[in-house]
């Protein structure tokens, strides 16, 4: 089985993928692919990100691929006030990236085997793969249902392309939106961060930043889709409909620890 995440590499991109590499060999995978896409950052700096972050993990071996979509016009934001000057905080060295790195359309023709979808940024691309074949389970952070929207009249995720988000959510699948992830166990503005090992340092450094843009909160969105994939039984499910009428099955967190007695489980 192979884990796919479709990550807009921001700061919340990065825990997620620093969480995903660091349980995906005990998780039983055989590979991880890691499809850098435009969202938080433009494509060519999410190829960066993806690139960069994979050079400075530690994770035991597996195969992991950075898919580079950079010939691919996508939508996309650069939010260097919420995600640092490079896009992903700033706390990563450049170093040569150990992984092969596939342009999308050579990947997505080669695709086969059963696998994890993890999509969590806009879904621009995301629908070539889920038309390809469907995955085993499709976990995406996006959407909202109750939850005051923050882009436009809606989240980043489903505001960016909302048509393709309509398209992708038709599959079957598990939402971890704004609704999930706004719980007061999840908030980590306020808490003191602690030991710096990688998690501590990319939700510390998101933290930091919440204070110069204003948030009332900081939540590490994208990686609340990873423990909701390692950790479904800290959910329960429930069927909304989102302003534009997308069926959604939401995730909501049930689990009684908050985010930093969770965040390397």
């Amino acid at each position: 089985m192979k884990l796919v995440l479709f990550c807009d590499y921001g700061l919340d991109d990065a825990a997620a993928t620093a969480d995903a590499l660091a349980h995906a060999k005990e998780d039983g995978y055989d590979g991880v692919d890691l499809v850098a896409i435009g969202g938080n950052v433009p494509a060519d700096i999410a190829l960066r990100n993806a690139k960069k972050l994979v050079a400075n993990l530690q994770y035991a071996p597996l195969p992991v691929t950075v898919v580079d979509t950079t010939d691919i016009p996508q939508p996309a934001e650069y939010l260097a006030a919420i995600h640092g000057g490079d896009g992903m905080g700033d706390l990563f060295e450049e170093r040569a990236c150990p992984s092969e790195v596939k342009k999308f359309e050579e990947w997505l023709a080669e695709f086969s085997g059963e696998y994890i979808l993890i999509s969590l940024g806009p879904m621009t691309l995301v629908g070539a793969l889920l038309q390809k074949k469907q995955p085993a389970k499709f976990i995406f952070m996006g959407g909202n249902v109750s939850e005051v929207p923050n882009y436009g009249k809606y989240e980043f995720n489903h505001g960016v392309n909302p048509a393709v988000f309509a398209e992708c959510v038709k599959f079957p699948h598990i939402a971890v939106t704004m609704d999930t992830c706004r719980n007061p166990r999840l908030n980590i503005q306020q808490k003191e961060i602690g030991e710096k090992d990688v998690m501590r340092r990319i939700v510390g450094r998101s933290r930091e930043l919440t204070f110069g843009t204003g948030e009332k909160g900081c939540y590490i969105w994208d990686d609340i889709a990873i423990k909701y994939l390692r950790h479904p039984d800290w959910f329960s499910l429930w069927k909304g409909t989102d302003l534009d009428g997308n069926k959604l099955t939401v995730a909501r967190y049930e689990h009684d620890k908050e985010y930093l007695d969770i965040i390397n489980e």
